[in-house]
């Protein structure tokens, strides 16, 4: 069932800001105020991955007449490519009796669970009662042990 502009947004910015501070250190800053993400390079959270989040959130948020469908979509095991860039594989599987596009949050955190990256993908066409794969690639170059999460998806 199709959700409201207003709801849609409301219900994908929540989950994504939920699962933005799930990746946050549990220490405090230098301030004492509240935790910050992580950084591959340590420290507060990088210019690129605030840039990120932002560009994420507004992606999900601008979609009208679709419908929540994170639970359609899974994040498979993330390699580092030639190219230093990580990358892990999403199946969709649609559940729906149309074809359907999706757009999907992913989140890509260090072993401590440190937010290194996020990125919005869009896997087009995804059959009636059927599953597609499209690749998450980071944006910025990534290393040690990674994990991918599907924090939002959008199906439309």
């Amino acid at each position: 069932m199709p959700i409201r502009r207003s709801a849609l947004a409301a219900t994908v910015a929540g989950g994504l800001s939920l699962a933005l501070l799930a990746g946050c250190r549990s220490s405090t800053s230098a301030s004492g105020s509240s935790p910050e993400p992580s950084s591959g390079s340590g420290g507060g959270i990088s210019s690129a991955v605030s840039k990120a989040q932002s560009a994420a959130t507004s992606a999900l948020a601008e979609i009208s007449g679709g419908a929540v469908g994170t639970d359609d979509v899974a994040a498979g095991p993330v390699a580092v490519g030639p190219d230093g860039r990580a990358a892990s594989t999403l199946t969709v599987k649609n559940p729906t009796d149309a074809e359907r596009d999706y757009t999907v949050s992913v989140l890509f955190d260090d072993s401590g669970g440190g937010l290194e990256d996020v990125v919005v993908v869009t896997v087009s066409k995804v059959p009636a009662h059927g599953e597609s794969s499209a690749t998450a690639k980071s944006n910025r170059k990534l290393s040690g042990t990674l994990t991918a999460k599907v924090s939002a998806a959008v199906r439309h």
